[in-house]
């Protein structure tokens, strides 16, 4: 059993307690810069880490990321903390599927009802968020994040700090390059290139 703090204290900080709590660890508390609605004890702002390294083993960023701003945010903060030398540990819900041969990164999280499938591999501090789904081969960068239902076709490679909404779907062997967010419902046919933003086509009501 390891000892782990989280850093950030809001809605998704409750999801990754308790996939932590179902792999026997042991969550000492959370660090972030208010009190959140985590119930966990608050540590102190998130400067306060190095001082609190001899109460936990491995730290885990348990928050995400909505806009290009937030996900860069996040991506300096896991630059400075891993500059501290503190180690970090993949979370997977016991209620997900991990395939044969995926690998998981350190600090990666896969929530419940996701589906890694075979030889997929999924970079650290990555986040898989409820019943995402990624195929056979393919490729989930550093600090990505995948959310609730989107599906990622196999061989697909999802560039580092990028975005895919909720129901997005990118096809079978497209890459997508970093910095990129995909809009909730989004369907990318083709390659998207670095720093793009994909939009559904809108609805039309017709008579």
């Amino acid at each position: 059993m390891s000892r782990i703090l989280l850093v950030g204290g809001g809605g998704f900080a409750k999801e990754v307690h308790e996939i932590a709590d179902l792999n026997g660890h042991d969550v000492v508390g959370y660090v972030a810069d208010a009190p959140g609605v985590a119930k966990l004890p608050h540590l102190g702002p998130v400067e306060a880490i190095a001082d609190l390294k001899a109460q936990f083993d491995h730290f885990v960023i348990a928050f995400g990321a909505v806009d290009r701003k937030s996900l860069a945010r996040r991506a300096e903060l896991i630059g400075r903390i891993d500059q501290l030398g503190l180690s970090s540990v993949a979370l997977v819900s016991p209620h997900a599927t991990i395939s044969r041969g995926a690998e998981v990164a350190p600090g990666a999280i896969v929530a419940h009802g996701v589906v890694v499938s075979v030889d997929a591999r999924i970079g650290a501090h990555a986040i898989l968020n409820s019943s995402a789904v990624v195929g056979h081969d393919a490729i989930i960068g550093a600090r990505a994040i995948v959310a609730p239902c989107a599906f990622v076709g196999g061989a697909a490679v999802i560039g580092g700090d990028s975005l895919l909404g909720p129901n997005s779907v990118v096809l079978e062997g497209r890459s997508v390059g970093s910095n990129v967010i995909v809009s909730l419902g989004s369907l990318v046919l083709r390659d998207v290139a670095e720093g793009m933003t994909v939009l559904p086509t809108r609805s039309q009501a017709r008579h």
